[in-house]
């Protein structure tokens, strides 16, 4: 739509131009008209108009002030200028202002048809150019709104190995989420692990926390430094300091950290360590997350603290074989049940072992690295130690290490036996069952997640995480379907009133207790018995 606005003092010079110029005929849908500059301007603020036609000489406020108004106000029409004189100052001034064209009266109606279409051309070409720059600026700002999220994702794909840890790779894929090689060339990581919660939290709560965790990282660790904070997809918060272009001191880093520590500490009530990897050029970025990985695993003596990767663990007896990448593959195909996979890797591992060079100090190391990849994995799945000799009995560190034949039959043996394991307990882990148990039993009794924790001998948090991956609900709605589903089970069998079987399940209050029953079952006590009542 195209709307022009006619000014000028002469009444009949407005309504010559009004019946003179056809205006359907040239692409102009509105035209509106003003009297002096003040009306003008009034119509201005109230109608979008494209093109402006203007008298200069009018009292009070002349068109050449009403165009410096317009300026003024950020309004950008198209303007053409009418006038009886021809003086060269007048011109100069008004195309000064903006102004697209410059008439002079009586005005030839033809002539401003003509200018009025040029005009019109360059109004629709300026709405092209503003629609193409409102487009590119949405995509701008997505972009921005996502990058974080980008960025995230390619440091999830590095420590994946979905993206290659040449050079040459890993520029290439900077290049598609607009950062610089230079800015990452070398990094430092830091895992944040949550020790333990301060306040009983229930799933939700707990969720709100870890994102709370991950945000004060992005403020507290990351205030005076370059960097992401990212979450890796075993659920690790991870900070990736930029040092590309700046390197931080020991000292700083340690200090952010603290800071950090008791900032969650007395705000979002948890006990957190910080493991600080070693600066390492990006390229070789997934061994230090490996050793972080190790270094946490490991640790069960230094908690609440910084504790940086090059440092011993105090309660470290003697080296310990740290993981690589082949063997962190290695548990992952044994937590997803893959064994067929498993022994062809570890196969074609013991087929590299030269006989010839093999000393008991390296199958040694190797028998030790093995049951460490295999402990991992039972950890992660709640397995307890003692449950991978139960059903096999494999030969010890000393027969195994015997010769490198003897090393390969124990690693078929141990293989064949955490296998097994894993495949006994793929639907629900032990820890999962006992606990399943536990609130079957003690459905009548309060049930926090911390007592259930502690039956199970298992951190809070990490009950949480591993009972929702296992069951695909949240401790709190799995307690709450099985009270209503006992409910129910009590209400169809039973003569016990309703408010008898509310306080029997820890309901006292029996208005919320019906509440959450019609919440899972879709009607009241009173109306799942009725049918019951009918039939006895």
């Amino acid at each position: 739509m195209i709307r022009v606005l006619i000014v000028d003092d002469e009444i009949y010079a407005v309504k010559g131009l009004r019946s003179g110029v056809r205006w359907e005929l040239i692409g102009v849908d509105e035209v509106h008209e003003a009297y002096h500059a003040p009306m003008a301007q009034q119509l201005l603020l109230e109608q979008p108009i494209d093109i402006v036609i203007c008298d200069i000489e009018m009292p009070e406020i002349s068109g050449l002030e009403l165009m410096e108004w317009v300026k003024a106000q950020g309004m950008q029409p198209e303007t053409i200028v009418l006038t009886c004189h021809s003086e060269f100052e007048y011109a100069k001034r008004a195309i000064h202002l903006g102004s697209f064209e410059y008439l002079l009266k009586p005005v030839v109606y033809t002539e401003l048809e003509e200018t009025l279409l040029t005009a019109i051309s360059r109004v629709k070409e300026k709405r092209r150019i503003s629609e193409t720059d409102d487009q590119y600026n949405k995509i701008v700002e997505l972009w921005n709104s996502r990058k974080p999220m980008l960025v995230e994702r390619f440091w999830q794909d590095l420590l994946e190995r979905r993206v290659s840890s040449n050079p040459d790779a890993i520029r290439q894929s900077l290049s598609a989420y607009d950062m610089r090689m230079s800015t990452v060339e070398q990094v430092r990581l830091i895992l944040i692990s949550v020790e333990s919660w301060e306040r009983p939290l229930n799933e939700r709560d707990e969720l709100i926390m870890e994102f709370a965790l991950r945000k004060s990282a992005e403020e507290l660790l990351l205030e005076k430094l370059s960097g992401n904070v990212i979450q890796d997809h075993r659920g690790n918060i991870l900070v990736v300091l930029h040092l590309g272009e700046v390197e931080a001191a020991r000292e700083e880093i340690e200090a952010l950290c603290r800071n950090y520590l008791e900032a969650c500490r007395q705000y979002f009530y948890c006990r957190l360590s910080c493991y600080v990897g070693q600066l390492t050029a990006v390229s070789e970025v997934l061994q230090s997350y490996l050793a972080l990985l190790n270094k946490e695993y490991r640790n069960v003596s230094m908690a609440g603290g910084v504790i940086w990767s090059e440092d011993p663990l105090s309660n470290s007896a003697r080296p310990a074989a740290t993981f690589t990448e082949s063997m962190l593959d290695w548990a992952d195909l044994l937590e997803q049940g893959s064994t067929a996979e498993l022994s062809l890797k570890l196969a074609e591992w013991t087929d590299s072992m030269d006989s010839t060079k093999a000393t008991v100090e390296t199958l040694t190391a190797a028998y030790h690295a093995l049951l460490q990849v295999i402990y991992y994995a039972m950890h992660r799945k709640g397995l307890q130690a003692q449950q991978l000799y139960e059903n096999h009995a494999c030969s010890g560190v000393e027969t195994a290490t015997r010769s490198v034949v003897q090393f390969k039959l124990w690693v078929s043996c141990i293989a064949e036996a955490a296998g097994s394991l894993f495949a006994r307990t793929m639907s629900v882990s032990p820890i999962v069952q006992k606990v399943k148990a536990h609130i079957a039993e003690h459905l009548n009794e309060e049930l926090s997640r911390e007592q259930l924790a502690s039956i199970a001998f298992v951190n809070p948090a990490y009950l949480s995480r591993l009972f929702r991956k296992e069951t695909g609900m949240v401790l709190t709605d799995y307690i709450l379907k099985e009270r209503m589903e006992r409910a129910a089970e009590l209400l169809a069998t039973t003569d016990r009133s309703i408010s008898e079987i509310a306080d029997g399940l820890s309901y006292g209050n029996f208005s919320y207790f019906a509440r959450l029953f019609r919440k899972v079952h879709g009607v009241t006590p009173q109306e799942y018995r009725k049918p019951y009542r009918k039939v006895q």
